[in-house]
Order: C-alpha cells, then sequence, then structure tokens
C-alpha cells in the first residue's frame, strides 16, 4: 500500500484521536476512511445545491442554529419566569 506522510498542526491531533475512537480506528485509519469518503460523495455534494435558493435556506438555518441573535439578560429571563409562574399558581388557585 503507498504511503503518504501529512504533517498536522499539534492542535489537531486531539480532535482526530477523538473522532477515531468514536469509530474504533487509528487516527491514520480514520483520516484514510474519510479522505476516501468524501472523495466517493464529491459528485453529491456538488449537486446538492444545485437550487440558489436550497443554498440560501440551508445558510439561514445554520446561522439560526448559533444561538439568540439578541443576548437576553438573565435578570429578564428571572423576571418572566416568575411571571408565568405567579399565573400558575393564580389558575391553580382557582381550580
Amino acid at each position: 500500500m503507498p504511503k503518504l506522510t501529512i504533517d498536522l498542526p499539534d492542535s489537531v491531533m486531539p480532535y482526530l484521536t477523538q473522532k477515531a475512537e468514536g469509530w474504533k480506528q487509528t487516527p491514520e485509519g480514520f483520516l484514510s476512511s474519510y479522505v476516501v469518503h468524501a472523495l466517493e460523495h464529491e459528485e453529491e455534494s456538488e449537486h446538492e445545491y444545485a437550487d440558489p435558493s436550497q443554498k440560501a435556506l440551508e445558510d439561514i438555518l445554520e446561522e439560526r442554529m448559533k444561538g439568540p441573535f439578541v443576548p437576553v439578560p438573565e435578570d429578564l429571563v428571572d423576571q418572566v419566569m416568575e411571571k408565568a409562574m405567579e399565573r400558575v399558581r393564580q389558575r391553580q388557585a382557582h381550580v
């Protein structure tokens, strides 16, 4: 089998080792499998976004998954929860 030497930054190795352990492989074996898989599915990923609106929607959803755009102060969260619990108590008292 041909050999290939790749110089990776030290910061990558813990992540690569962790991923490899998840697949019960050595880091080298995992990297090799990953490259083969990526090459085999390369054409599929190119056709995946043939429609520009599909790509735009995917980008919007990815951005949305990053979390709230406006940070909510913790005291506001506490105030809202307090009001909600008060309403729950009032409704339980009337039942």
